[in-house]
């Protein structure tokens, strides 16, 4: 019984994660914009200010925005956020990113 409460907010919290969102920018809507709306609630700053250590292979436009529209285990995809808005999006992480 104790496992189960334990397991619990854990599997609750991944079922909630790994879905797509219906999330959409708004028009106009800058990098920065879209990622406070979209992404601050499981993304926050680390120390430094900065809120990613990517790997190597993860600090370009493309890797970053096919994570975005793809998701991953614990992360929703955000099919909706397409074209220029991606970009931005994009841009703004990698420029949010801890160099390695």
């Amino acid at each position: 019984m104790k496992g189960l409460i334990v397991g619990m907010p854990i599997v609750l919290l991944l079922a909630a994660c790994s879905k797509t969102s219906d999330y959409a920018p708004a028009s106009g809507a800058t990098g920065e914009d879209i990622f406070k709306s979209a992404c601050v609630e499981c993304h926050t700053p680390k120390v430094g200010g900065h809120y990613f250590e990517l790997d190597p292979d993860m600090n370009t436009v493309a890797a970053v925005s096919n994570k975005i529209n793809e998701g991953s285990f614990a992360m929703p995809a955000f099919a909706q956020i397409q074209g220029e808005a991606l970009q931005e999006l994009s841009e703004y992480v990698l420029t949010n990113t801890k160099a390695e």
